[in-house]
C-alpha cells in the first residue's frame, strides 16, 4: 500500500478542533486542514524551526576544514558540559571501552578516533536538542534510530562507492529531521485546542505526508548544503532515473536499515537488498554481507554507547 494514501480510520470520538479559524472533527478533513496550515506556515516563513545545536554547527564547520585538529574538537565539545560528559561516559562504556578508564576529552578522542567522535557529537547533540520532544515518543524513537542507522549505512556504503565521501554520515543522519519538527508543530496545534491529543494515527499520517517538505525547509534555514536539502525533500520513494547521488546513497542506507530491522518497521516497503546494491554499482554479492554486518555492528555499538551515556 502506498503510505501517501494510507486511509484514516475514524474513531468514535466527539472531539472538535479549530484550525486557522475553522472547526473540524477527528477525520480526514482535519488531516487535510493541518497539512494546509503547516504548508502555509512554511510558505510565509512562520513555521517554528529549532536552532541547529551550537556544538553541531561548529562540528559541521570543523568537518569541512582539512586543517582541523584534535584540539579544535576538544574545544568545541568543552563548550557544552552535558555533551562533554556524555562523550566521556561513552568512551568508558561497554561498547567502546578497551582497557584503562579515560578521564579527559583528549583521552576519549584518542580512544575513539577523530571521525567517530565527530559523528558521535553531532548525533548526540541532534538527539538531545531536536529529537527530544516528549510527545509521540515511539514515533520519534523509531525515526531517530532509523536516522542513526542510515547515517552509519551511508558511511559504510560511501567507503566502497565514493559517493558523498565527506558528507555521507551527516546526509543519513539529517534526512528525517522534518519529523521531530513536524511533531513540535502538531503539539502546538494540540495546545491551542486545550491539549486535546490528535492521536498517534493522525500524527503518523502527517509524518508520512509532510516530513520531507518540512525537513527541506529546516535544513535550508540551517544553511545546509544543497545536497542535504535535496535529500530531505525527496528520499521516501526511490526514483533511480532522477535521483542525485546523495539521494541514491541515503535511500540505499534506509533500505539496509529496514533489512536489518533498524528503526521504523511498519511501513510496507518491498525491495531486495541485491537490487539496492546493484543500483549503487555494487553487483558483487561477496561485498554485500560484510557491509551489511558492519552497519549492524556499528549501529548497535553507537546506540548502546549513547544509551549508556544518557
Amino acid at each position: 500500500m502506498d503510505p501517501q494514501k494510507k486511509p484514516f480510520r475514524k474513531e468514535p470520538k466527539n472531539i472538535v478542533y479549530e484550525i486557522d479559524g475553522s472547526t473540524y472533527g477527528l477525520d480526514d478533513h482535519l488531516v487535510a486542514a493541518i497539512r494546509a496550515a503547516i504548508a502555509e506556515r512554511i510558505k510565509t516563513n512562520q513555521l517554528e524551526v529549532p536552532r541547529l545545536p551550537q556544538a553541531a554547527a561548529r562540528i559541521m564547520q570543523l568537518s569541512q576544514n582539512p586543517e582541523t585538529g584534535l584540539e579544535d574538537l576538544v574545544e568545541t565539545i568543552s563548550t557544552d558540559a552535558a555533551l562533554a560528559t556524555r562523550v566521556l561516559v561513552m568512551a568508558n562504556s561497554a561498547a567502546y571501552a578497551s582497557g584503562q578508564r579515560v578521564e579527559s576529552l583528549q583521552q576519549a578522542l584518542m580512544r575513539l578516533g577523530f571521525n567517530a567522535v565527530r559523528d558521535m557529537v553531532f548525533a548526540e547533540s541532534l538527539r538531545m536538542r531536536i529529537f527530544s520532544a516528549r510527545a509521540y515518543r515511539p514515533l520519534l524513537e523509531a525515526s531517530w534510530k532509523l536516522s542513526l542507522g542510515t547515517a552509519i549505512a551511508c558511511e559504510a556504503l560511501s567507503k566502497v562507492t565514493g559517493i558523498e565521501r565527506e558528507s555521507a554520515f551527516l546526509l543519513g543522519l539529517l534526512h528525517d529531521t522534518g519529523k521531530p519538527v513536524l511533531v513540535h508543530s502538531v503539539s502546538e496545534i494540540e495546545r491551542a485546542n486545550k491539549g486535546q491529543s490528535l492521536g498517534a494515527e493522525v500524527v503518523e499520517i502527517l509524518l508520512t505526508q509532510m516530513h520531507e517538505e518540512v525537513g527541506a525547509h529546516v535544513l535550508e534555514k540551517w544553511g545546509m548544503p544543497a545536497a542535504f536539502v535535496e535529500v530531505a525533500r525527496d528520499h521516501q520513494f526511490y526514483k533511480s532515473a532522477t535521483c542525485t547521488p546523495a539521494q541514491r546513497l541515503v535511500h540505499a542506507g534506509t533500505l539496509v536499515c529496514r533489512h536489518l530491522g533498524i528503526g521504523e518497521l511498519d511501513q510496507d516497503v518491498t525491495f531486495t537488498l541485491e537490487r539496492v546494491f546493484r543500483d549503487l554499482d555494487l553487483g558483487d554479492d561477496e561485498k554485500m554481507a560484510p557491509i551489511v554486518e558492519s552497519v549492524r555492528e556499528g549501529t548497535e555499538r553507537m546506540l548502546s554507547g549513547l544509551e549508556e551515556a544518557a
